[in-house]
C-alpha cells in the first residue's frame, strides 16, 4: 500500500467508526467484514447475504420512519415504507440517519446508481439545495492523491450546487488528507465551449461560501507560446468535473488506460459517508475505500 493510503488508514484508525457493509452472499460479506475489522477501520455490520436480515430486525419500523421523513413523496404508505426499509441498502442508510453507523459501504454487487439514489435519500429535503454528486481519490503517485468531484445523474446542477459539491469535497480532503485544499473547476477553453461562463459563476458562488479556500477555473494547458506545461495553472489538488459523463470517462481512462488507482465513488456528508465499489473489487480496494471514507469524517 502506498504511503499516501497508509496515512489515510492511520487517520481512520484514530476514530471509532461503524461501517454498514451491504451486499449479497456472492460478495463474501463475512470475509470482507473480517478484513475491514482487522485493518482497524472500525466495527462492521454486514447487511444482506449471510449477514443481518433487515426484515427480521427490530429496527425495521424505525428505519421506515426515517426514510418516510426524508422523502415522503417516495413512500406511498406505511406498508410501502416497511418494504423499502427491508432493502439492505436503504436499511443501512437508515442506520446512518439513526446515528448507528457512519460509513455505508455498498459491495461490488450493488450498482452505483442505487448507491447514488440512497445518498439522495439521505440528503432529505436538502437534496435540492445541497451539491448532489460524488467524489473520488486518484492515486497519482506514491505520495500524491488528487481528489475529484462529479455531479450526479439526477439532472444538471446549478452554480450554487456545483459550489456546494466542491465545498463538501474540500472539507473531506482537508479532514482525510490533512493538507490545504486547492480547488480547480474544469471546463473547456472559452473559444470551444460556452460553459466556461457557468464555471466562473460556480467559482464566484464557491468563494462566497468558502472564502478561505484557494480556487480557480482551469482550462489552459499551455503557455502563451503554445508549449504544453503538463499541469494546471493553479496546481489544484481537487478537480471539479462539469458533468457526470466527463467525470465517468476520465475515471475510466485513469483506471484502465493509465493504470492509476481510483478510489470511490464516495458520497460525503458531514458526519457520514456513502461509498460504492467497482465490480470485482479486491479486498485491498475495499479496505482502502472504507479507510478514505472514514478518515474524511469530522471527528475522525
Amino acid at each position: 500500500m502506498s504511503s499516501a493510503l497508509e496515512a489515510l488508514l492511520d487517520r481512520a484508525r484514530s476514530g471509532t467508526h461503524h461501517v454498514a457493509l451491504i451486499g449479497s452472499a456472492d460478495d463474501r460479506l463475512s470475509e470482507i467484514a473480517g478484513k475491514l475489522e482487522q485493518s482497524g477501520v472500525g466495527r462492521v455490520t454486514a447487511i444482506g447475504g449471510d449477514g443481518l436480515v433487515p426484515s427480521a430486525d427490530p429496527r425495521l419500523g424505525a428505519v421506515a420512519g426515517h426514510l418516510r421523513d426524508r422523502w415522503p413523496e417516495r413512500v406511498r404508505d406505511g406498508i410501502h415504507g416497511l418494504d423499502l426499509a427491508a432493502d439492505p441498502l436503504l436499511f443501512g442508510a437508515g442506520l446512518l440517519l439513526a446515528g448507528e453507523a457512519d460509513v455505508l459501504l455498498a459491495g461490488s454487487g450493488v450498482p452505483n446508481d442505487l448507491v447514488e439514489d440512497a445518498f439522495r435519500w439521505l440528503l432529505g429535503p436538502e437534496r435540492e439545495r445541497k451539491g448532489r454528486g460524488s467524489m473520488t481519490y486518484v492515486l497519482a503517485g506514491p505520495d500524491r492523491l488528487i481528489a475529484t468531484a462529479t455531479p450526479d445523474t439526477a439532472g444538471p446542477l446549478d452554480a450554487a450546487g456545483v459550489a456546494q459539491l466542491a465545498l463538501a469535497t474540500a472539507n473531506h480532503r482537508r479532514q482525510a488528507v490533512g493538507d490545504t485544499p486547492r480547488v480547480g473547476f474544469l471546463v473547456a477553453p472559452p473559444a470551444q465551449d460556452a460553459s466556461h461562463a457557468d464555471a466562473e459563476v460556480a467559482l464566484s458562488e464557491f468563494k462566497n461560501i468558502a472564502p478561505g479556500i484557494q480556487a480557480s477555473v482551469e482550462w489552459a494547458w499551455a503557455q502563451g507560446d503554445g508549449r504544453a506545461v503538463g499541469r494546471f495553472r493553479a496546481g489544484p489538488n481537487i478537480l471539479i468535473f462539469p458533468d457526470p459523463v466527463s467525470g465517468h470517462l476520465a475515471h475510466e481512462f485513469l483506471r484502465d488506460a493509465a493504470a492509476s488507482r481510483v478510489i470511490g465513488p464516495l458520497f460525503p456528508g458531514d458526519r457520514w459517508a456513502v461509498v460504492g465499489l467497482g465490480a470485482g473489487s479486491e479486498a485491498d480496494d475495499i479496505v482502502a475505500v472504507a479507510s478514505v471514507a472514514a478518515a474524511g469524517l469530522r471527528g475522525a
